[in-house]
């Protein structure tokens, strides 16, 4: 059996790659991982079709698609899951391609709800889906969650790949390497926390904003959880950008705040652009913690 995987470039996409693995391990001749983003997704797609006839199966994992994305996917049969509460409201898109998409707390979360019956896992796979889950929700109840981040992240290209490789049999001993890698991640994380987060509205979503200049994304889905805020912004002076990110929850499209203040552009769940004086205005009104 040939499987192809479109995986989020995230751990959340890793670890549905892995899970996706496991679920057709005992069948498995080819297993084929594609990194993308809900900026590229299609790009991808487009670029590989022509081989999509020896796959058996093809599958998109954890990218929040939009519904002009959703029309360019559905020329193929392709298996998209993914937990963004914004997409349920897509579903009525698919029509040669087939979305499980339900609002979860994860993508992993969600393909072990579907496939659990169906697959037998050891104790340290689970143990590794449980922490990717608590990571993706920013619950953040185990440190190893936080741990299993700052390995992904210090990943050169392709991190999913690796990430597939390396914890292909679940939870295992840090080596020494990872160990190096989560101390340095944890020392910049929270270095960059020390700005402090100000807050205020957009329309009628909430928002925080906070500086930093490195761990972008990580830092804000981190102030989206922390502060129960809709919207997540950081500003990152060395670079003179914005980043927007949105909650799962949540319905705005960034990609129209970055497109609107920040001369941007991205996808609906994140998005980003420059400093410009239409952000400023943006900001003006809002309030430190």
């Amino acid at each position: 059996m040939n499987v192809l995987v479109f995986a989020n470039t995230s751990l959340d996409g890793a670890g549905s790659t892995l899970l996706i693995k496991w679920l057709y391990k005992e069948k498995l001749r080819e297993f084929i991982i594609v990194e993308a983003t809900e900026t590229n997704i299609v790009n991808e797609i487009n670029s590989r079709q022509k081989h999509f006839n020896n796959y058996d199966k093809i599958f998109v994992v954890g990218i929040c698609l939009s519904e002009v994305q959703i029309r360019e996917v559905d020329k193929h049969s392709i298996v998209v899951f993914d937990h963004h509460a914004s997409h349920t409201h897509l579903l009525h898109n698919y029509n040669n391609s087939k979305g499980i998409v339900e609002e979860s707390t994860s993508c992993v979360s969600l393909i072990h709800s579907k496939f659990k019956s169906a697959i037998n896992i050891s104790p340290e796979q689970e143990l590794l889906l449980k922490y990717v889950d608590d990571y993706n929700s920013f619950n953040l109840k185990y440190n190893d969650s936080l741990k299993l981040s700052a390995i992904f992240f210090t990943y050169n290209r392709p991190k999913v790949s690796k990430f597939v490789e390396y914890f292909e049999n679940g939870m295992r001993p840090y080596n020494i390497q990872e160990k190096n890698s989560i101390k340095i991640y944890i020392k910049q994380f929270k270095e960059q926390l020390e700005n402090k987060p100000n807050f205020g509205n957009i329309k009628n979503y909430r928002a925080v904003a906070i500086f930093a200049n490195n761990l972008v994304s990580n830092i804000a889905h981190y102030i989206i959880s922390k502060y129960k805020a809709d919207i997540g912004i950081v500003i990152n002076l060395d670079t003179n950008s914005v980043s927007f990110r949105r909650c799962t929850h949540c319905d705005i499209d960034v990609s129209i705040l970055s497109k609107t203040f920040c001369e941007g552009s991205g996808s609906i769940c994140a998005s980003g652009g420059k400093l410009t004086p239409q952000f400023a205005n943006l900001l003006k009104d809002f309030k430190p913690c």
